[in-house]
């Protein structure tokens, strides 16, 4: 036999036990950890911040598929959370209470089942952000994230960032966003925020970070710009900033602070941040434009609006993917994003027309 081949004998190879020894027994050395502290045990998403280990190799929170690869298994008469067919396709037996403790929590209420589809979506993917954020910023110490899981064999409540029928969730999209090279990470401390910048790649990056306060308006209440220099294969705290100072006497539960990072003119990443949870935010009754880009032959579109709209989703006729879709608006922000519809060809995805292309933000979800 040979005693040359690396071989790890299980996974996870710690555990998370509720015993606090065991606790800091797991997460003081070696090893990879499946951590289910959110989810099954109905722990906040903030404890992502606090439970990681060198190699996270296991985590996850269900979501709904959307309503149209629903209605390929429920008809409207069953669109009901605890309808047979719905239960049918829940297998794990405490997800829709789950889903609902957590959605009071983090999110405000659902106006009704199928606003609930989607807002199940967005709580699935605050949460998986939440912990991959965690993780990387904690290199060297973890260098491993995999989430649960990346699509399902069947339409179905489930775990999965892409449904049975290849429809990108939400969270779909913000892993894209979590796992790019370079990333910027929010912490929120005990009187301020730390600002972090993630930086997988082998070579130093220097750019400059750009802080602006807006009110839900767009009017822009604050803004700092400062250079950054970035270490190699690195995650580092760039800036903190008190709560006071920054706020001032502006009401924190109708401001937004956006960083971004920049190197020349390329964005590198882009971030909001609210200081306060979005289910006390009362979000303003946004008016989105959708223009398509000219000379994109209707594959391209720049979306505005006059009032912040959160988590705004672009769902098209035809199927396919965009190119970033459940983000956030701010006036005078612009955002243009790119169609790629479904292929049968030697490429998954080609750039192509959308067809009718529908807009909702949140504030369409709740009463």
């Amino acid at each position: 036999m040979a005693h040359n081949i690396a071989y790890w004998p299980s996974s996870p190879l710690r555990s998370l036990s509720r015993d606090e020894n065991q606790h800091a027994n797991a997460l003081s050395g070696e090893g990879d950890i499946h951590y289910w502290g959110v989810w099954h045990a109905v722990e906040p998403f903030e404890n992502y911040n606090s439970y990681i280990g060198r190699f996270m190799s296991e985590y996850g929170f269900q979501s709904f598929p959307e309503l149209k690869s629903v209605l390929s298994y429920a008809p409207e008469e069953q669109l009901e959370l605890e309808s047979d067919i719905m239960l049918a396709h829940q297998k794990n037996g405490n997800g829709n209470r789950l889903i609902k403790e957590y959605m009071k929590q983090y999110l405000p209420d659902p106006k009704d089942f199928k606003a609930f589809l989607y807002m199940s979506q967005i709580l699935q993917a605050q949460a998986m952000e939440t912990a991959i954020e965690a993780h990387r910023r904690n290199k060297p110490y973890c260098m491993g994230t995999l989430y649960w899981q990346m699509n399902d064999c069947w339409p179905v409540a489930s775990w999965a960032g892409m449904d049975y029928y290849g429809r990108w969730k939400a969270l779909q999209y913000t892993v894209q966003r979590s796992y790019r090279d370079i990333i910027l990470s929010i912490v929120r401390t005990e009187d301020g925020i730390d600002i972090y910048v993630v930086n997988d790649k082998r070579n130093v990056v220097s750019g400059k970070l750009d802080l602006q306060l807006f009110d839900f308006n767009g009017n822009r209440l604050y803004e700092n710009t400062e250079q950054v220099m970035l270490a190699a294969d690195s995650s580092a705290k760039i800036k903190s900033m008190h709560l006071g100072g920054l706020l001032q006497s502006w009401d924190q539960q109708r401001t937004v602070l956006v960083v971004s990072l920049k190197q020349g003119n390329e964005l590198l990443d882009r971030k909001p941040y609210y200081f306060t949870s979005l289910r006390n935010i009362e979000l303003p009754q946004s008016s989105i434009t959708l223009h398509e880009v000219s000379g994109t032959n209707g594959t391209s579109f720049t979306l505005g609006c006059d009032t912040l709209a959160r988590q705004v989703w672009l769902s098209a006729e035809e199927e396919g993917i965009f190119s970033d879709n459940f983000f956030d608006l701010i006036p005078g922000m612009p955002v243009t994003v790119q169609f790629y519809r479904r292929s049968s060809g030697d490429k998954a995805f080609v750039q192509d027309s959308p067809g009718h292309v529908t807009v909702r933000s949140m504030r369409d979800f709740i009463s």
